[in-house]
């Protein structure tokens, strides 16, 4: 632990699946005092009675968060906060509990000295599902992110362009760390996905078979123990770690491909021809009113690759995966193991 690890740290989306492990891991630092953990949810199980935990039930893109925010000083802020599922025919509400509520904080943080380092979520999905993206050139941090259409991918990219703008224009004193995962899961990941319509749940449990529209379709994972140990490297790690503007994408190198997947859930592959597959999320999109999660431009997803080399952070820091992306998906290994919260 260094000497500079910060004594108040703010957590955006704490009630989510990775904000709430941040909270939960992170509290256990004897030099940290307080976390302020924002969230439109109530408090969850895993952080009731954590008496470092200041819980604030808000929307980001009001301000009634601000003012706890500005008593307790957090020198370095998490901003995990995203509404993943496209919301039905809502997009003023998507772009208000997203683009807006993000570029609330990232400005807060800007303009209050005492906010030493911003760490953002962002995601691999914003460099696009396309026809074009190989197995043999995974996408590196200074590729292009290239999405336009996918709602998800589409507002993560944008907000990355407003962090950096706003980190241009300042006098560039703060530090910031983007991170873009690939698809986080490990045994409490997988507990609440069986809970809710996703698309692990789609594949194993809904979907007699697996569908994908070209043969080189595949998925890559990161283990949840592997983005909350990421993420303690920056936010305690001290200024040696995220200097300046930083980008690194959290994945191991290793790919999960429709066969594989098709083994480990015991069901075959079909291969379905691209436009059938966004026929098909189309009408359920449609017919369902967006409960099953197959908003627009969502079918690419499945029929093309996007391959990530997650090295960066291992040459720069020396951070170390410690699941590949098949364990991460297949062990019950990790934390979260023994009793899932």
């Amino acid at each position: 632990m260094s000497n500079n690890s910060p004594k108040v740290i703010m957590i955006t989306g704490a009630a989510g699946y990775v904000g709430a492990m941040l909270c939960h891991q992170f509290s256990k630092s004897p030099d940290l005092k307080k976390i302020i953990a924002v969230d439109m949810q109530t408090i969850p199980a895993i952080l009731k009675d954590n008496k470092k935990i200041i819980w604030i039930t808000a929307n980001l893109a009001d301000s009634i968060w601000k003012i706890p925010a500005l008593i307790n000083k957090p020198e370095v802020v998490i901003h995990c906060a995203w509404q993943i599922k496209e919301l039905y025919g809502k997009r003023e509400l998507q772009d208000r509990l997203n683009t807006e509520s993000t570029r609330a904080v990232f400005e807060f943080c800007f303009k209050n000295s005492f906010v030493k380092k911003i760490i953002h979520f962002s995601t691999i999905s914003s460099y696009g599902a396309y026809s074009d993206n190989s197995l043999d050139r995974p996408f590196s941090e200074a590729d292009e992110l290239r999405e336009s259409e996918a709602l998800y991918g589409l507002q993560k990219k944008i907000v990355e362009e407003d962090l950096k703008k706003l980190y241009e224009d300042s006098d560039k004193s703060k530090q910031v760390v983007i991170l873009r995962p690939s698809s986080v899961t490990g045994p409490r990941g997988r507990s609440m996905e069986s809970k809710k319509v996703g698309l692990l749940n789609i594949l194993k449990n809904v979907l007699p078979f697996i569908p994908v529209g070209s043969g080189k379709w595949c998925r890559q994972y990161v283990h949840e123990d592997d983005i909350t140990d990421a993420v303690g490297m920056f936010t305690f790690g001290g200024e040696k770690f995220g200097t300046g503007y930083e980008v690194f994408i959290l994945s191991p190198n290793d790919y999960i491909l429709a066969i594989d997947m098709a083994k480990l859930f015991g069901k075959s592959v079909i291969w379905i021809p691209p436009f059938l597959i966004r026929f098909a999320f189309f009408l359920a999109w449609h017919l369902s009113s967006g409960k099953v999660p197959t908003s627009k431009g969502g079918w690419r997803f499945f029929c093309y690759p996007v391959p990530v080399d997650g090295s960066l952070i291992t040459k720069k820091y020396g951070f170390e995966y410690s699941y590949t992306s098949h364990e991460a998906l297949e062990k019950e290994e990790g934390r979260y193991a023994e009793s899932i919260v």
